[in-house]
């Protein structure tokens, strides 16, 4: 029987979050295409994620639990990878990568950084200084970017010689349920108190829609939105708006929707579209750095409107509720990107690029 090749992927842990989905996704689609795939986190916390049957978990006991214990992680890191001994080990945030490439040094690993964040993220200047030292030293053997636009930064960060390759992630497999209508709902997903996320920028072009029977749909995070009820209370709204908290489930969410909604201000890669397209959901996104080019096909699939533009946002989205027919063939059209960013074919990408 052939040998199955080793992949370590090092996330930060299983907990809800984008990198975090990001990652686990990753390692289950690397072993739905066959190798061996164990999952490093780099924290022990509370899973909100599940790992597919198959891929092995490792996490710190005794430590990582809150806060990240430096030394005490570069031990653990080195000790397990050492043991596993990958054929490729791939690294989920640029800080964990400094800090895998130290923990390893020695080891001829081969070390792929899988950069999550916006282009435009802008770390505090300790961490900053801790990246470029390490980076300026110790080289990855690859960087895996998630759209064009940041494939373009990453190539000025670690320079010209490094081999970068455009990947997205992986699309986890989202259920329709055909029995369940939808409604007059504008949906939008993720963290309530993330300003990157943009939902103060939606709040305000909802206030402009025309049609006062639709409803908006805030679903994920556990955070209350005290400042999103405040906005959408002084604009006369707050009765049209609801706050779902955190969902376990998003697909019967996404069912229920009629029309999504990004309005976000940058996202490393915005798998919240990816997802709702795949749902079959009509959808809008502000022109942000880095990923709606990347995924809509503008005025075939879904629109995308001028970044920070609200009076272009409000009549996309009124456009939307007063046209059901494209609402239903942009959903329709959509639905294929659940094929192009499929399991298989993301894990097959990227063990074309880590084992080269």
């Amino acid at each position: 029987m052939e040998k199955r090749s080793k992949i370590c992927v090092v996330g930060p842990s299983l907990k809800m979050g984008g990198m975090e989905r990001a990652s686990v996704n990753l390692a289950n689609s690397i072993n739905k295409v066959g190798y061996e795939v164990t999952y490093l986190s780099f924290f022990n916390q509370e899973n909100f994620f599940q790992l597919d049957d198959g891929v092995k978990l490792l996490e710190p006991i005794g430590f990582n639990s809150t806060s990240l214990s430096i030394f005490s992680t570069l031990k653990w890191v080195r000790k397990n990878i050492k043991e596993l001994n990958p054929d490729s080990i791939i690294v989920f945030n640029k800080f964990y990568s400094a800090l895998v490439l130290v923990a390893l040094f020695g080891t001829k690993s081969k070390i792929f950084i899988s950069e999550r964040s916006s282009p435009l993220f802008k770390w505090d200047f300790k961490h900053e200084a801790i990246n470029r030292l390490i980076f300026w030293l110790l080289k990855p053997t690859g960087i895996i970017a998630q759209t064009s636009i940041a494939a373009q930064y990453q190539k000025k960060y670690y320079g010209e010689n490094i081999p970068i390759e455009v990947i997205p992630n992986a699309l986890r497999p989202v259920l329709h349920f055909p029995e369940i209508q939808r409604e007059k709902i504008v949906l939008a997903v993720g963290r309530l108190r993330d300003p990157l996320k943009g939902f103060d920028r939606l709040i305000e072009a909802f206030s402009k829609i025309k049609s006062d029977e639709w409803k908006l749909v805030f679903a994920g995070g556990d955070e209350n939105g005290y400042d999103l009820k405040n906005q959408a209370e002084k604009l006369g709204i707050l009765n049209r708006i609801e706050f779902l908290g955190q969902v376990k489930d998003l697909d019967p969410v996404y069912a229920k929707a009629s029309i999504f909604v990004i309005p976000s201000r940058s996202e490393g890669f915005p798998n919240a579209l990816c997802e709702a397209m795949a749902a079959g959901l009509a959808c809008i996104a502000f022109d942000f750095i880095a990923g709606p080019r990347d995924i809509i096909n503008h005025g075939y699939d879904g629109i995308i409107v001028e970044d920070g533009n609200i009076n272009e946002l409000a009549i996309a989205i009124d456009g939307m509720i007063e046209d059901k027919n494209t609402r239903e063939n942009f959903g329709k059209k959509a639905e294929a990107l659940q094929e192009r960013l499929s399991a298989e074919v993301i894990g097959e990408k990227m063990m074309d690029f880590v084992l080269s």
